[in-house]
């Protein structure tokens, strides 16, 4: 049997068996779905999930409502210039004093703030503010038609 190229390299291939295949239809798509699933699975165990934080809020039941005194209620109509308060316009110095002072007065106080929609959110955002410099926690929001 005369020595060819093509006898050995099939002598060589049968010799050094792990050179040679048996490639049937599945076994190279095989392990791959296998690696594709390990990788699936790692990546799914070793992922932090990120809890997103908001804001709290504490939403009324329908179960009950509460009943307020109108003595205990701070009206507050944002404007682009100042805030509407008892019928009187007046600036942000003026609502921190009567905020102080009515909380004074009143331990449960609230202050009801209405917004128009014609009204910058930055006035809303504002508001917000005062009340958290006179430490005011109990805040009501309606929208003002």
């Amino acid at each position: 049997m005369p020595l060819s190229k093509k006898n050995l390299a099939s002598q060589y291939y049968r010799k050094n068996s792990m050179f040679r295949r048996n490639v049937d239809g599945l076994g190279e798509f095989a392990s791959m779905a296998d690696l594709a699933f390990l990788l699936l699975i790692f990546f799914i165990v070793t992922a932090s999930f990120v809890l997103r934080q908001g804001v709290f809020l504490s939403l009324p039941t329908n179960a009950a409502s509460v009943k307020v005194d109108a003595k205990n209620l701070l009206e507050v109509y944002p404007e682009n210039q100042g805030y509407t308060v008892e019928g009187k316009i007046i600036q942000r110095s003026e609502l921190l004093k009567l905020i102080g002072d009515r909380k004074q007065l009143n331990k449960d106080t609230i202050m009801v703030i209405y917004m128009r929609p014609n009204i910058p959110y930055d006035r809303l955002v504002d508001t917000l503010s005062a009340a958290k410099e006179k430490k005011l926690n109990k805040i009501s929001l309606k929208d003002y038609k």
